[in-house]
Parts: structure tokens; C-alpha cells; sequence
């Protein structure tokens, strides 16, 4: 457009500059990081609890 003023154009397909396959990969490789860490708190708190029951 002219002046800062934007145009309209017909027919026209936007096109996302987003890659969907990337940043699926991305998604599915930090809820595996997620996962993993979950776990290692998981088994540290079941680690602290034995060694609490063994104090007692």
C-alpha cells in the first residue's frame, strides 16, 4: 500500500512461517525431558522416604 496503509488481496493464501514437523519434534523431545525428570524426583523422594523409615 501507499501512506503506511496496508492493501487487501483476493484469492490469497496466507502462509505460516511456523514448521509444524520441527516443532513437534520439539514438543515431543521436551515432554520426554519432562518425563524423565518427573521420574528422577519420583525416585528421589522414594529414595528419602526409606532412608527416613530406616531412622526410625
Amino acid at each position: 500500500g501507499t501512506a503506511g496503509i496496508g492493501t487487501i488481496t483476493s484469492n490469497a493464501l496466507e502462509v505460516s512461517t511456523v514448521d509444524l514437523t520441527k516443532q513437534f519434534v520439539k514438543l515431543i523431545t521436551y515432554q520426554r525431558g519432562f518425563q524423565a525428570n518427573s521420574r528422577v524426583i519420583v525416585t528421589s523422594d522414594e529414595v528419602i522416604q526409606e532412608i527416613v523409615n530406616l531412622k526410625r
